[in-house]
């Protein structure tokens, strides 16, 4: 009888342990496959990106190609010639990417002659320009042939972009039926281990049943012993089952606190990734529409000058002012995109070269004022010298801008090793300080404590230094009054690794 329990035991867990290893193996295959249509995917959706891009910057060059035409100046043409380079730059990639399918290298063949042809034609435009030859029916011409080749090349495009949501929608809908069949395998596991692991309980109820009967018949034929042995095995049992049950309850706990942590964190992760991909792109696809309304409130001013009134050219004065300063917003956002992003690379880093460095480049905004800079002498520290040389250019930045209504400005840069072994920083000014009950939005982005039209800016900058500091393991902080100063703090490890 005791022969015949083990071994179906025995059975019991081979057949387990078969069933795990064999929905183990076709949940591996079946995610493999997955994954690697994921990659198809992500692919293909980069292919199509680069599409978009390409007639992108075909377009770019049409834009600084007319606006060169109608207006004659000089940067018109270094924004075409710019653009030619990034559409063959993007067509070279674009022809890598689509490596993979011939029919797509067959397209980038036959558009590569056709935005050359493109390319020649409005080159023999610009010629006509440049020689002051202004014959608007020779330019007419080369007009409405650079349109009958463009024509050409968005048809290929098209083909281009039609045939890669094609391989996008089968591909995604093979990626779902991988999903749909991974998901059919662990069900099925689930049940099956579920049957064999019921199958071993039952085995283990009755083997306890068998058992309990035997001791009952032991403890008649020796009662008194059996109740002494029964009372004390009752203590014991209470004791350990309520040790087993609190040693369980602290572990899951813990591993709930555990799941807790790293499903907010991977939220957090995603977030912020998700946040700045979002700016990011925001950012690059607002750039083109900005220097389309800069480009042609220029071309206004320039043309209609005679014919509009003050009032009219205060208003475009207003909107090239605003694509202006959208721009540098936009500029700064990408900036501070590319911190979370960039890779670090550690060395050590000269500190007073680098103050002195970001002076020297800011020599255009210190002249016409009056600056007593206290600077001490500054010991090298750990880190990303770019990120860092960004850290002191803003900084610096500000305690210039903002010391701006004194008449004489005082600018103190200093360094102590704390108790912590961090170097600490600081740039402290004499300028008009802020109220230390905002100073928890002093670091974030877009968040100024002072009027636009008081002081200039994008409100960048600080969230900028928070984000290279705290990817260099330190600290941010601030100390000011109003108008008596303000004191910025921030601080790298003494050593790396720290």
């Amino acid at each position: 009888m005791k022969r015949t329990f083990n071994q179906r035991i025995i059975a019991g867990f081979l057949l387990a342990l078969a069933t795990l290893l064999a929905i183990g193996a076709l949940l591996y295959r079946s995610t493999s496959n997955q994954a690697e249509e994921a990659r198809w995917v992500s692919h293909t959706h980069d292919v199509l990106a680069k599409i978009q891009e390409l007639i992108l910057r075909l377009t770019d060059a049409e834009t600084a190609r007319r606006g060169f035409i109608m207006t004659g100046r000089d940067r018109y043409l270094t924004h075409y010639t710019n653009a030619v380079k990034s559409v063959h730059s993007v067509l070279s990639e674009l022809r890598t990417l689509t490596g993979d399918d011939p029919r797509q290298q067959q397209t980038c063949d036959a558009l590569q002659p056709l935005i050359q042809r493109r390319f020649e034609v409005y080159a023999e435009s610009i010629s006509l320009q440049l020689k002051q030859e202004a014959d608007p029916t020779a330019q007419l011409r080369l007009t409405e042939k650079g349109q009958e080749v463009m024509e050409d090349v968005r048809t290929l495009i098209a083909q281009m972009d039609a045939t890669e949501r094609g391989l996008l929608r089968r591909r995604m809908a093979a990626s779902e039926s991988h999903l749909r069949r991974t998901q059919q395998i662990a069900l099925a596991g689930f049940i099956a281990g579920s049957a064999v692991l019921g199958w071993i309980f039952v085995l283990l109820a009755r083997e306890n049943n068998r058992r309990r009967r035997a001791e009952e018949a032991l403890r008649k034929t020796n009662e008194a012993l059996e109740l002494r042995v029964h009372e004390r095995t009752a203590e014991l049992s209470a004791a350990l089952e309520a040790h087993r049950q609190a040693e369980q309850q602290i572990k899951k706990l813990n591993e709930e606190l555990e799941q807790r942590v790293v499903e907010r964190t991977a939220q957090l992760e995603n977030a912020n990734k998700e946040l700045e991909a979002f700016s990011y792109s925001v950012s690059h696809d607002l750039r083109a529409p900005l220097r389309h309304i800069d480009g042609f409130v220029e071309m206004l001013r320039s043309d209609a000058s005679a014919t509009l009134s003050d009032l009219s050219r205060r208003y475009l004065e207003t909107i090239s002012a605003s694509a202006k300063r959208m721009g540098a917003l936009i500029d700064d956002l990408l900036v501070f995109s590319r911190m979370a992003r960039a890779e670090m690379r550690q060395t050590r880093v000269n500190m007073d070269e680098l103050v002195k460095t970001v002076l020297k480049e800011m020599a255009m905004e210190l002249q016409g004022r009056q600056i007593e800079w206290e600077i001490d002498r500054l010991p090298e520290a750990w880190g990303d010298r770019p990120m860092l040389k960004q850290v002191w250019a803003n900084l610096l930045s500000n305690a210039v801008k903002y010391t701006q209504p004194r008449d004489r400005a005082t600018i103190q840069i200093r360094c102590v090793r704390n108790d912590k072994r961090e170097l600490q920083f600081s740039v402290r000014d004499n300028g008009v300080g802020f109220d230390m009950q905002y100073s928890d939005k002093l670091f974030g982005v877009f968040q100024r404590l002072h009027h636009a039209d008081e002081f200039d800016g994008t409100g960048i900058g600080l969230a900028n230094v928070r984000r290279i500091i705290h990817r260099h393991a330190g600290r941010t902080w601030a100390e000011s009054k109003v108008n008596e100063g303000a004191t910025f703090y921030f601080t790298v490890p003494d050593t790396p690794g720290d």
